[in-house]
């Protein structure tokens, strides 16, 4: 792999970490506005800024928890996303982006794991 696509792959990380500190501000509004499960919104502010510090200083280090959150996302936002689906309302657009972004992170990671970095 060449110097400009490990340079790709750092960035594409990078901004999935920063994607993912959007989400903890996103969990951390709502748990402050008392929307949903507000202690399930504070754990997802925690988890989400532990697996992006995780992505941007120690990738490594992060395959094994982004596997995880993926998971755990792709039942939740999956069964939201079929939910859409089958409804007569609109697609719930965030779940799809949600079961699109983590499967590709997870990739990334490997693909920048098997590259030696």
């Amino acid at each position: 792999m060449t110097a400009r696509q490990l340079r790709a792959l750092r960035l594409a990380r990078l901004v999935g970490a920063a994607a993912i500190v959007a989400a903890a501000f996103h969990h951390g509004r709502l748990a402050a506005a008392g929307v949903g499960d507000v202690t399930r919104h504070e754990v997802f502010v925690g988890l989400d800024l532990a697996l992006a510090a995780l992505l941007a200083l120690r990738p490594r280090w992060a395959l094994a928890p982004t596997i995880a959150l993926t998971l755990q996302q792709s039942w939740s936002h999956g069964a939201d996303l079929v939910a859409s689906l089958q409804g007569p309302g609109p697609i719930d657009t965030s779940s799809a982006l949600v079961i699109v972004f983590f499967p590709a992170l997870v990739a990334l990671l490997i693909v920048e794991r098997g590259a030696g970095r």
